[in-house]
């Protein structure tokens, strides 16, 4: 309980702490005088859309600005005089204007068009820091690096209405999301396939099922874009196949900020519901902790849940910042923290079966989920001498999950004391997760060619499932319930710790070329990846209570409790803990060289070293063994080239070897039991070796607009999966499912404006259509025990995903108005491999459409509605009889559709 108040003190103190920066710039903005101001408007020459994140430099003096998302800034506080404003960007061509003349207490303003222009990364990365939230400017990123790459910013979340970062990676061609899974599956890869970055370093997971953090965690509050790279470098970790998944963090640009949000919404499925909330939880979602005392029953949470009052959904933000000088040197930090909490509730069918096609689980639920997350980001970023810089990083990310579940009908494994095997489970389940970061990020440029770039970070997870509470009742003859024996009543607690260190140091070597591009260079880098993690669950049984009661007024807080216990009316077991430790040792190195050869010609190839020290520790009742290891070298190449058609067209073909360690929790044999099914590690899995491929064609229709085809193979030796243990339990395992798979796909993305016009009056209208379309084959000979060999594919690829989006844009002088229609579909695609005379368990494909229009009333106040999955569809996993071949829905449920108003006000 100490712990749990201290981490509560925590995050308090840093509230306060926030709010008294928000409150200082706040006052600080009333504070300043103002002598002259600058403003104006700045946009693409070709195009004539406003461009984002420019920076505008009043020489002599250095102030600066960056334009907003209407390529509108504005630079306050200019002292009288005549100055050279200069743009900055890292896709086009510098602008100066001379003769600006400020006058006091007059505003100036200046309107400029860019070029796009040819400079390279590396030189712009070491001019301006660079604000990478417009679609343009990632766009224009992209066309000019050598490795095939896609990224999502913030403006393009924000049109879309996306709100975490799991929902906006999945809007990129070749992602899409499992339903009841973490995380996306990219290609066809799951979780364990996939990588997961902040600002270029390591995160680690909050969940022990899970290799990755969940996505969903990092709301659009902090993120200023996602990269996803699906082709590798000697530069990018080594221990990934389908993707490397980059988040980058908002930070300041501009020379001061202030902003409040609030949004309000609900789920259509809640109306006229009766809530179930879980005791234990408070109104910030941590939960109580505490274990009961040796022989006595002093939980600290009730059985019975209680109902909600008004299950709203809400969020709420406050962001600010500001920029200061110290000398001729910039210093800036930037604060967000935020609030929200989600209700959803579902009704559902769940159903299990043998390899006879006899469903031996046949039961309907109600359950009732609530999501509360606080998040606390702080940057602080400090320029100095010749191009140098010190960036810190802060992140809090508290996130709680719990749900009631009730589930009625028959399970023949778990009521067999039960009329027809009948009867009722109340699950109750609180998931308290806490995730603190801290990341030093440095660079220095040591000579005119010489840079370098030191880096670090640590990273504390605790994620805790506190008293998990399960209880099963099993119907009698004439229609009343009693309490099922046989370790049916359990409370269950558990806990993850886990310590993450990364270290990087990279040195990069500016190369002379024929084109004086500024990008040829030679990289070699260290990077040291050290992590403990440690996991212990323990669960406690209780005897059934002998009577008869109704299932509508059962209180089972009147049947456990510490009086009954001291009567003898029923007992208490403690199991045996479950444990496991895993600590992870990765070195590596790696050279690249990066080499512009022509003008349209340029190729990036390079050697990664890895060493691979992975030493798992369990202790697991019912097993001898209690340890593990895994150590490997890796020696993984990697080439990309590059070559451009035209000015519009370039080829893009990307070769690298790369691997996949299985997951903490995939290596240890403790059994983590579910409604429908129980999951359990095997110790004896190998490691994957992925060998990729890539080309890709791209036709930039213009600085904002985008044809690309791309084809891609990958061949997985040892390929991990899920697949079924076939018992009665409706346990499930991991396995190496076979000796190789082979994974082929296309993928399509196209980016088009239908019109875009600029009246006279300085209105502009645009509709802009987006389409990223992708096709996928996976093939593997299924060789496991006990189970005849036979075609089939990976867990989680959809042979065919689609994600289309239809934007309107209108803005004048006063109003901006955006509204954007965004579907996406996920055909049947496996969800688990089936063994031992199992068919395979299938997710049928889902189309969901979203619709969100934002209206700014000025530049102070805008409003934002929201509805998703309009659709509302079934979600349903199903699995044929290996006799029948009858198609029997073993999970359906819908999600219901959420509708949300918010407001945001710049202060």
């Amino acid at each position: 309980m100490q712990n749990d108040k201290g981490r509560q003190t925590t995050v308090r103190r840093l509230g306060t702490v926030c709010m008294a920066l928000l409150v200082y710039l706040s006052f600080s903005a009333f504070a300043l005088s103002q002598d002259g101001t600058i403003k104006g408007r700045i946009t693409d020459k070709q195009t004539g859309e406003p461009l984002f994140g420019v920076t505008v430099i009043v020489e002599d003096i250095f102030y600066e600005e960056m334009t907003d998302e209407n390529g509108e800034f504005i630079i306050n506080d200019v002292p009288v005089g005549t100055y050279s404003v200069t743009t900055e960007h890292y896709s086009y061509e510098p602008v100066t204007q001379e003769g600006i003349v400020v006058k006091a207490n007059e505003t100036t303003e200046l309107n400029l068009e860019l070029e796009s222009g040819s400079i390279g990364l590396s030189a712009a990365e070491i001019v301006v820091r660079i604000n990478r939230e417009s679609e343009t400017a990632l766009l224009l990123d992209q066309r000019k690096s050598i490795v095939a790459s896609q990224s999502i910013g913030a403006q393009e979340l924000s049109r879309k209405g996306v709100g975490d970062a799991e929902n906006a990676v999945s809007k990129v061609s070749g992602v899409s999301k499992q339903d009841g899974v973490k995380n996306v599956f990219v290609r066809g890869l799951g979780d364990r396939y996939n990588a997961t970055l902040l600002n270029g370093l390591p995160i680690p997971s909050e969940d022990p099922e899970y290799k990755n953090i969940a996505l969903s965690f990092f709301g659009t509050d902090v993120i200023q874009n996602i990269g996803v790279n699906k082709v590798f470098s000697a530069g990018n970790t080594g221990d990934a196949a389908g993707a490397i998944i980059d988040i980058t963090s908002k930070e300041l640009f501009n020379s001061s900020t202030l902003g409040v949000d609030f949004s309000a919404g609900f789920n259509t499925n809640i109306k006229g519901v009766d809530f179930l909330k879980a005791d234990g939880v408070n109104s910030f979602g941590f939960a109580k902790k505490d274990r009961p005392t040796a022989g006595k029953f002093d939980f600290v949470n009730r059985l019975d849940p209680s109902v909600a009052k008004l299950p709203i959904n809400q969020s709420f933000k406050l962001s600010g910042g500001k920029k200061f000088r110290i000398g001729n040197n910039p210093l800036s930090f930037f604060v967000v923290a935020s609030q929200s909490s989600d209700y959803s509730y579902s009704e559902e069918i769940v159903r299990n079966m043998n390899t006879a096609g006899i469903i031996y689980q046949d039961q309907t639920g109600k359950k009732y989920s609530e999501n509360i997350s606080q998040l606390i980001l702080a940057n602080l970023n400090y320029g100095f001498g010749n191009k140098n810089s010190i960036a810190y990083n802060f992140m809090m990310l508290h996130a709680s999950d719990q749900y009631v579940g009730e589930y009625s009908g028959k399970h023949s494994e778990k009521h067999q004391d039960g009329d027809q095997d009948m009867g009722y489970l109340r699950r109750q389940q609180i998931n308290d997760n806490l995730l603190m970061t801290h990341q030093l990020l440095t660079q220095w440029t040591l000579t005119n060619r010489l840079d370098l770039r030191i880096n670090g970070s640590y990273n504390s997870i605790k994620g805790y499932e506190p008293d998990r509470r399960e209880n099963y009742l099993s119907r009698k003859s004439d229609g009343t319930y009693g309490l099922t024996g046989s370790n049916r009543q359990k409370r269950f607690f558990s806990e993850l710790q886990e310590n993450n260190y990364n270290a990087q140091a990279i040195f990069d070597f500016k190369l002379n070329d024929v084109t004086e591009s500024g990008r040829s260079k030679i990289s070699v880098g260290y990077n040291a990846y050290l992590s403990d993690n440690d996991f212990e669950a323990v669960e406690y049984n209780f005897s059934a209570i002998p009577g008869a009661w109704s299932i509508d007024n059962i209180r089972l807080d009147e049947l456990y409790n510490q009086q009954n216990y001291n009567q003898g009316l029923f007992s208490i077991s403690e199991g045996s803990p479950n444990s496991y430790s895993v600590n992870k040792n990765i070195q590596s190195a790696f050279a690249e060289v990066t080499y512009q050869f022509s003008k349209r010609f340029s190729a990036n190839a390079g050697l990664r070293f890895d060493h691979v020290d992975m030493d798992v520790e369990y202790d697991v009742p019912g097993r001898a063994d209690k340890s593990n290891s895994i150590q490997k070298f890796y020696y993984l190449p990697s080439l990309n080239l590059k070559y451009d058609l035209n000015d519009k067209n370039a080829l893009r073909l990307g070769v690298s070897k790369t691997y996949t360690l299985p997951q903490s929790k995939e290596i240890s044999p403790y059994q983590y039991v579910n409604i429908g099914f129980a999951s359990e590690g095997n110790p004896n899995l190998k490691p994957s070796d992925n060998y990729n491929f890539d080309l890709k064609w791209d036709f930039y229709l213009s600085n904002a607009e985008l044809l690309s085809v791309g084809a891609f193979y990958k061949r997985i030796e040892n390929p991990i999966g899920r697949v079924d243990k076939g018992n009665s339990a409706g346990l499930l395992t991991y396995d190496n499912i076979s000796d190789f798979a082979n994974v082929t796909g296309a993928e399509v993305e196209l980016r088009k404006n239908i019109y875009n016009r600029e009246l006279e009056s300085g209105s502009q209208h645009k509709l802009s259509f987006g389409l990223n379309a992708s096709v996928l084959y996976t093939d593997l000979l299924l060789k496991l025990e006990n189970t005849p060999e036979r075609s089939s594919g990976l867990e989680g690829a959809a042979p065919f995903i689609a994600n289309s989006d239809l934007t309107y844009y209108y803005s004048n002088e006063k109003h901006n108005w955006t509204s954007s229609l965004v579907f996406n579909y996920f055909s049947d695609r496996i969800y688990t491999n089936g063994t031992l005379g199992f068919e395979d368990i299938i997710e049928e494909g889902v189309p969901t459409l979203d619709f969100v229009s934002s209206f700014s009333f000025n530049k102070k106040i805008s409003l934002k509605f929201k509805a998703s999955n309009i659709l509302n569809p079934n979600f349903n996993l199903t699995r044929e009889s290996s006799l029948t071949h009858e198609k029997i829905v073993l999970n359906q449920y819908k999600k219901g559709i959420n509708l949300s108003l918010g407001v945001g006000l710049e202060l």
